[in-house]
C-alpha cells in the first residue's frame, strides 16, 4: 500500500480498473464486431477519475490525456479503457510528482466526521423525490437535489461533481422510461429509471462504496443487471422504507436518531 493519500487513490483506481476490465468486458459478437468495456461501474470509475484529475492533476503532464479519456470513454469503438489504465500506471510510478504533493493528515477523529448532506438521485417522480427529501430533513440531514442548487455558471457535470462530495446517497428508481431488448417484442417493454439515475448510482457506488448508497424502487421498475449484489428496497405505501433507510444510514455510520421518525 502507498504511503501518500493521493497515491493510494491512484492505486485504488488501478485495482478497480482491473476488476472492471473483467466484470464489464463485452466480447465481440453479432451486434459489434469488436470487444469493448461498458457498464455503470466503468462510468462511475471514469467519473471519479475525472474529479480526481481536475482537483489534483491540473499541472501534471497527463492531465489533458486523462481529461480526454474521461470525456470520450463511451465512444464505440473505444480504446480509452486501455489508455486510462496506462495513464494510471504511469502516474503511479511518478515518484517526483508524489514527492511534491503534501501528505494530508487523517487521524481517526477526522475520519469519523461525516457530512450531514445526502445526495438524492431521482427521475421524474416528484412525489417520490419529495418524500425522500422530507424524510432526510426529518432525520436532521440536508437533502441535496441537484436542480435545486445554484448553477453559478457551471456545466451540469461540473455542478454534479461539486455537489457529489457527500458521505451518503439515496437512489430513486421510478417508472420514468420504458425499454426492452431490440430482439424482443414490444409487449416485453418494462419501466426503467432515467439514464442519469443508473449512471449516478454506479458513480456513487464507486465513490462511496455500496454500504453508503441506498436504492429505492417505486413501482414495477427493471433494475440494472450489471450492478450485482445490490439490495433494492421497495418504496411501499406503508412507508416501511423510511425505517429501513434510517437504519441503513445509521449502520453506515451517520448520526441517525430513529426517535425523530416518531
Amino acid at each position: 500500500m502507498a504511503d501518500n493519500p493521493l497515491k493510494e487513490k491512484v492505486e485504488d483506481f488501478i485495482r478497480r480498473g482491473e476488476n472492471i476490465g473483467v466484470t464489464e468486458y463485452h466480447a465481440a459478437g453479432a451486434l459489434f464486431s469488436f470487444s469493448y468495456i461498458a457498464g455503470p461501474l466503468y462510468d462511475a470509475w471514469m467519473g471519479e477519475i475525472s474529479i480526481f484529475n481536475e482537483r489534483h492533476l491540473k499541472d501534471h503532464p497527463l492531465h489533458d490525456s486523462i481529461a480526454t479519456a474521461c470525456s470520450q470513454h463511451n465512444r464505440i469503438p473505444s480504446s480509452y479503457y486501455k489508455d486510462m489504465m496506462g495513464y494510471l500506471r504511469a502516474l503511479y510510478t511518478d515518484a517526483e510528482f508524489f514527492a511534491t504533493v503534501p501528505v494530508l493528515s487523517q487521524n481517526n477523529s477526522e475520519k469519523s466526521i461525516m457530512s450531514n448532506e445526502v445526495f438524492v438521485v431521482h427521475g421524474h417522480d416528484e412525489e417520490a423525490k419529495q418524500a425522500v427529501a422530507r424524510t432526510l430533513e426529518k432525520l436532521g440531514f440536508k437533502a441535496i437535489i441537484l436542480h435545486e442548487q445554484p448553477n453559478n455558471g457551471r456545466t451540469i457535470i461540473e455542478k454534479f461533481e461539486d455537489y457529489a462530495d457527500v458521505d451518503y446517497a439515496v437512489i430513486l428508481y421510478t417508472e420514468c422510461d420504458v425499454g426492452r431488448d431490440k430482439e424482443m417484442p414490444v409487449e416485453s417493454e418494462r419501466y426503467r429509471a432515467r439514464q442519469n439515475v443508473v449512471f449516478e448510482h454506479g458513480f456513487f457506488i464507486g465513490k462511496l462504496g455500496r454500504d453508503h448508497v441506498f436504492a429505492l424502487v417505486k413501482g414495477d421498475v427493471e433494475t440494472p443487471g450489471d450492478i450485482s449484489g445490490i439490495v433494492y428496497t421497495p418504496m411501499d405505501c406503508n412507508e416501511a422504507w423510511v425505517v429501513n433507510l434510517a437504519k441503513d444510514m445509521k449502520s453506515a455510520g451517520l448520526p441517525v436518531d430513529l426517535n425523530k421518525l416518531i
